[in-house]
């Protein structure tokens, strides 16, 4: 989960509805202040999140030329989603972000954070006629295999399936708030945090979570795909390790970027020089 530094957008970013054929979603969105823009880069979300975890980035992508649009998953935070756990598994989502695409003219710089990554691989494995390039942003190969991850994402999974979603984050802050590491945000921050969890729909964040336990190695068919990819990730990133991230890369033939000074969320901690790095391998041809 990525949490924000503000909750004030930028100027000249702004929430929009994006129709497709499969739904409505929220999204931020950002064009440049002139000109036409080079493309369109759409950012997908992780576990938990929310497009306001892009929400700098957004804004930086603009003022390099680029009209950014991060969104909302189907069920997620500010976009609506069923109650049938089977609308939520990684085929389904992949399928929301190629109408995305398509709706934004296609040929999209597709970025994915952590678990939208899987996401984001899946969409060009379900359509690379849509989508230049694919990053992989502090993202892995399948699902956590790390022990204590694992048991931690099953409780959760758990709850959210037999819980009211508010004591299922009740429980999680309680869990959170134990690590030597955490730091309590502001009080706007936290009231955003719990409204954002909550707001998701129960059996979206369950088949979520489920995912990153159980989703499927498809590296090797991704680096077949005829899409170009970038991974890339922050230098304390804790989320899928770094070795593994390293793995990934070297299947798919490529050198991992390395965000300094970043962790997890490279594009909150880190906004320019993670803008930076995505608008070089978008150029790189």
């Amino acid at each position: 989960m990525s949490t924000p530094r503000t909750l004030t957008l930028p100027d000249g970013v702004r929430p929009v509805t994006l129709d497709t054929d499969r739904g409505s979603f929220a999204t931020l969105q950002a064009v440049p202040d002139v000109g036409t823009p080079l493309g369109t880069v759409l950012l997908v979300p992780g576990w938990t999140g929310s497009k306001e975890d892009f929400t700098p980035l957004v804004d930086h992508l603009a003022r390099f030329g680029w009209r950014a649009v991060a969104v909302d998953q189907r069920g997620q935070f500010e976009t609506p989603g069923p109650a049938d756990p089977s609308a939520y598994t990684l085929a389904e989502l992949a399928l929301d972000v190629v109408a995305m695409s398509k709706e934004l003219g296609g040929y999209s710089q597709l970025v994915g954070h952590s678990f939208g990554g899987l996401v984001a691989r899946e969409a060009v494995l379900a359509d690379p006629s849509v989508f230049s390039t694919v990053t992989l942003l502090c993202s892995g190969p399948g699902g956590f295999s790390d022990e204590a991850k694992v048991q931690a994402l099953q409780m959760l999974a758990f709850g959210l399936d037999n819980l009211p979603i508010e004591q299922v984050y009740d429980l999680k802050l309680e869990h959170d708030s134990k690590d030597p590491r955490y730091v309590a945000p502001a009080t706007e921050i936290a009231a955003f945090l719990r409204k954002r969890f909550t707001g998701n729909v129960p059996a979206s964040l369950a088949e979520i979570t489920k995912r990153l336990i159980d989703a499927e190695d498809r590296t090797e068919q991704l680096a077949e795909s005829g899409v170009r990819v970038q991974v890339a990730y922050g230098e304390s990133d804790d989320g899928w390790p770094l070795a593994v991230q390293d793995r990934m890369a070297r299947i798919l033939g490529v050198k991992p970027q390395v965000i300094a000074d970043a962790g997890h969320s490279p594009a909150i901690d880190q906004p320019a020089a993670t803008a930076r790095i995505l608008v070089d391998f978008f150029h790189d041809r």
